[in-house]
């Protein structure tokens, strides 16, 4: 369905702008939906969302099972820069890959008898790759926080994320270009990519329902929601 609508947005540039700025818009909802539909079953599969629980780090309280020296080297240096790159609203990287591989948790493998496992990669068929962000947006260490800035606070590279189908520039702040993508760490930046899709109330409350935000057309983040964001609640 996503290839489709990326084919009839294809096909209306440059003949019939409105439709085509609909059809992107199309485009975003679906992609979104994609994304919600992952996390859900991610959670019918562990009976948590990516970072809550035992996906959780194993230094936060109460301490989840991910433990902080098993991120990839680039997620940072130190402990402090390793925890702003696994709370970044933008990284999806459980979707992926395997967070409890090798820690013999009960929830690291997919049990048939019980129904309950890690047993991804959740998301298929979507081009993801690596984004520069800030981590005003997500306080720091703490969960994504949505009053926050991603072009304000301290540097995150290399998060692994999934970009909306708005078309954008990175934006160069403080000589620092922040919201470019990357095919691989530390790759080259590509010129044109759209904005991360951020996931919100994760973390904290495992009774909370996840938002999952686009930056809309005009790239720019309202804190809160408004402006041309789009946002999507999960049930």
């Amino acid at each position: 369905m996503v290839a489709i609508l990326a084919t009839v947005a294809f096909v209306a540039t440059g003949t019939m702008t409105g439709v085509n700025e609909d059809a992107q818009a199309k485009l975003v909802r679906a992609e979104m939906m994609e994304l919600a539909k992952a996390m859900d079953q991610f959670r019918q599969d562990t009976g948590y969302y990516p970072k809550q629980g035992p996906f959780d780090l194993d230094t936060a309280t109460p301490p989840g099972a991910v433990p902080i020296d098993s991120l990839p080297s680039y997620a940072g240096t130190n402990n402090a820069e390793r925890q702003r790159w696994f709370y970044s609203p933008a990284n999806l990287e459980q979707l992926w890959v395997n967070p409890l591989y090798g820690t013999e948790h009960r929830l690291e493998t997919w049990d048939a008898n019980s129904g309950r496992g890690w047993r991804g990669p959740y998301l298929r068929g979507f081009e993801d790759g690596f984004v520069d962000i800030r981590d005003d947006i997500n306080d720091g260490t703490a969960a994504g926080d949505p009053s926050g800035d991603p072009l304000a606070g301290d540097n995150i590279p290399d998060v692994p994320g999934l970009a909306d189908p708005f078309e954008g520039r990175a934006v160069n702040v403080g000589g620092n270009t922040l919201l470019d993508w990357r095919a691989d760490p530390g790759g080259s930046e590509r010129e044109y990519w759209g904005r991360p899709f951020l996931v919100f109330g994760l973390v904290f409350g495992l009774d909370d329902s996840p938002s999952i935000v686009s930056m809309g057309r005009n790239g720019t983040y309202e804190p809160g929601g408004g402006g041309d964001d789009v946002i999507l609640n999960l049930e």
